[in-house]
């Protein structure tokens, strides 16, 4: 028989500086040639753990970034879509103040002949464009909101101005004078006629209207009192300052009921019918005056 290969060892000593025992161990160069394979075995798993480990941490990196995008993407999404919800609002609470003030517009103007054509023209509904709020561009929807933001900011300057223009030609009609003053007959009218208590010519600077003793004399419009006394040849009387250069006065009157400074309304009883002062029987001397001068009363009666 072949004989048998001996096998090859490697011996490590272990010699110590002190004078203790020395150590040796004997390893087989068969073992040696294992654990060499055993270590680049180790080193090929670790190094291939590594590589998945890093491209698992890539991708995962990679889908966390994508994510944080998709996230990024639906703030922003849903940022504009509150924008718009915010808009419509917006819109929808202006539209309805128009409609206020179009509704207030149309009642204070029904009467008017001069806005009757105006008044015709109804309202084109601006409510229905902001409605709908799917199946549509929000890209567009925004442009659209914000162009109409526009003209609803410009329609309604331009209503307030007409309201600004309307309330102010209300308070002028009603600090002009309109109403017959008293219930009665015109016995003397405005301007030169002959004296009742002789026979020469006088300016007659107001209008006499007859009615029954103690019946109500009203305001002709809205105004405050300047003046409530007496006065010579008018007797008791009423003077009333309209503003816009209008005064009014109501004289030979049996009782006053207001005060100088009160406001009045047109149609308030302010005092009596009577004959005080120069008179020839219960009447009332009705004067309009516009910026100090005296002008026809009649021409303001209805």
């Amino acid at each position: 028989m072949r004989e048998k290969r001996k096998k090859r060892f490697v011996t490590l000593m272990i010699i110590p500086h002190s004078a203790g025992p020395t150590f040796s161990i004997s390893v087989s160069f068969s073992l040696i040639r294992a654990l060499k394979y055993i270590a680049a075995g180790t080193v090929l798993t670790v190094a291939g753990a590594a590589i998945y480990f890093f491209a698992s941490y890539r991708d995962l990196k990679a889908e966390n970034e994508k994510l944080a995008a998709e996230v990024q993407k639906y703030a922003e999404v849903k940022a504009r879509l509150n924008y718009y919800e915010a808009k419509t609002q917006s819109m929808e609470e202006k539209v309805r103040e128009l409609e206020r003030l179009d509704a207030t517009l149309r009642d204070m103007l029904k009467d008017d002949p001069l806005f009757k054509s105006k008044l015709s023209q109804k309202s084109s509904g601006m409510r229905s464009e902001l409605a709908s709020r799917s199946g549509i561009d929000r890209k567009i929807a925004l442009e659209q909101l914000e162009e109409l933001e526009k003209k609803i900011d410009e329609q309604e300057n331009s209503m307030k101005e007409l309201m600004a223009a309307v309330t102010e030609r209300s308070r002028r009609l009603a600090a002009t004078p309109s109403l017959w003053p008293v219930k009665g007959k015109v016995t003397s009218r405005f301007g030169n006629r002959r004296s009742p208590f002789g026979t020469k010519l006088e300016f007659h600077d107001g209008i006499d209207i007859a009615a029954p003793y103690g019946s109500a004399v009203r305001a002709t419009a809205d105004g405050r009192v300047a003046f409530s006394g007496y006065k010579s040849g008018y007797g008791y009387i009423v003077e009333i300052k309209h503003g816009y250069g209008y005064t009014t006065t109501y004289c030979h009157l049996s009782r006053i009921l207001v005060k100088a400074g009160e406001n009045v309304k047109k149609g308030d009883v302010i005092g009596r019918v009577g004959s005080t002062g120069r008179s020839t029987g219960p009447h009332v001397h009705y004067m309009v005056k516009v910026n100090g001068y005296p002008v026809n009363p009649e021409e303001y009666l209805k």
